[in-house]
């Protein structure tokens, strides 16, 4: 009888603990739900810093980032099938032009160069005496005919022996450094395979790319200094000698400036700036840097309209000072959102700061 009851009592306890356990649970459940419905209510406006769209002083003096390119590179392709059987260079192995990097196996093509300049003295000497029996009346004439065609195919048998044999001799195109090397001693090799990559730094070529409204104030041999991002406080001066005639997707045109590198203390893939000069001050329709959404290619900025944020595209220009210069898309004078816009979707109510 006690057992029963003790049994009782427990089954009393411990459906109470459940139940207030449940309960409890039921109450943060719909705190949290609470919780949550009341920051969705509190983000729904966004605070923000806003601007103007207004009219800046954009000076005739710029300045663009750029990368330093190689003056010349080439990757160096195997013209024929074979084993490597010497290999005069290492990753970083300085040559000339010219330098013979490897050879492939070419014992085969020796021989039958060999063969074929033995031929080909036999068939001389037979057309030799050929010619002297002409006259004589033993032999015809097609006879001496076919004697020369079988010279004149043994001699080009004897230029194709020699360009397979000098092919086996795989040489440096240009000057530079070796980067890449892809074969080691007895690798076989085939036609059109990279061997490895020779690049030439001892002059490079900064690569910018400018709006419409640059490209057009400088010339091709101007010079132009520049200051290498590593080297702060040493400029570099080179010259222009090239300027696209075809702006690429992003509306910008290709420009390169070749510099002396003086040392190889500078590196292809380095970044820079360059520092352009001579053209007119202008005033432009301009916008903070901060205010544009998304890249300069594809740029969007918030323009506020009847207390919400509308998202719009614009088309940028040149990048001065603190400020981009803006051709389309918004009008001076237009309110637009400085910061604040990384909790902002297209639409949403805004709250400017400080009112």
């Amino acid at each position: 009888m006690k057992r029963i009851i003790k049994l009782v009592i427990w089954t009393i306890v411990l459906g109470g603990l459940g139940y207030f356990a449940y309960t409890k649970l039921g109450q943060n459940k719909t705190k949290l739900e609470t919780d949550a419905k009341l920051t969705q209510e509190r983000n729904t406006v966004i605070p923000v810093v806003t601007g103007k769209v207004e009219m800046a002083t954009m000076s005739g003096e710029f300045n663009v980032v750029g990368n330093f390119a190689p003056y010349q590179q080439v990757a160096v392709m195997s013209e024929t099938a074979g084993k490597i059987i010497t290999l005069n260079v290492e990753n970083g192995s300085t040559v000339q032009a010219g330098a013979t990097l490897l050879t492939v196996d070419n014992d085969l093509l020796k021989i039958q160069l060999e063969t074929t300049k033995t031929n080909l003295a036999k068939a001389e000497n037979d057309l030799a005496r050929l010619q002297k029996l002409l006259g004589e009346g033993g032999v015809t004439q097609q006879q001496i005919d076919d004697a020369k065609l079988g010279i004149a195919n043994l001699k080009q048998q004897i230029k194709a022996s020699e360009k397979q044999i000098s092919m086996s001799y795989v040489k440096a195109p240009i000057s530079g450094v070796v980067t890449g090397k892809m074969v080691e001693k007895g690798s076989l090799i085939a036609p059109a395979m990279q061997l490895a990559t020779i690049t030439n730094i001892s002059r490079l070529k900064m690569q910018v790319y400018l709006t419409e409204d640059q490209v057009v104030t400088i010339k091709k041999g101007q010079r132009i200094s520049m200051q290498a991002d590593l080297f702060q406080g040493k400029k570099f001066e080179g010259t222009v000698t090239f300027i696209d005639v075809n702006a690429g997707s992003a509306r910008r045109y290709l420009v390169e400036i070749e510099i002396l590198n003086t040392g190889d203390n500078l590196k292809a893939g380095m970044t820079g700036t360059v520092f352009f000069k001579g053209g007119s001050t202008r005033q432009v329709l301009s916008v903070p840097r901060e205010a544009i959404v998304g890249s300069l290619q594809d740029a969007k900025i918030y323009v506020i309209e009847n207390g919400k944020a509308i998202l719009r595209p614009v088309v940028t220009g040149d990048v001065f000072d603190s400020h981009v210069q803006v051709k389309d898309g918004v009008k001076e004078g237009e309110p637009i959102v400085v910061s604040g816009q990384i909790n902002l979707e297209d639409g949403m109510e805004i709250n400017i700061a400080g009112e």
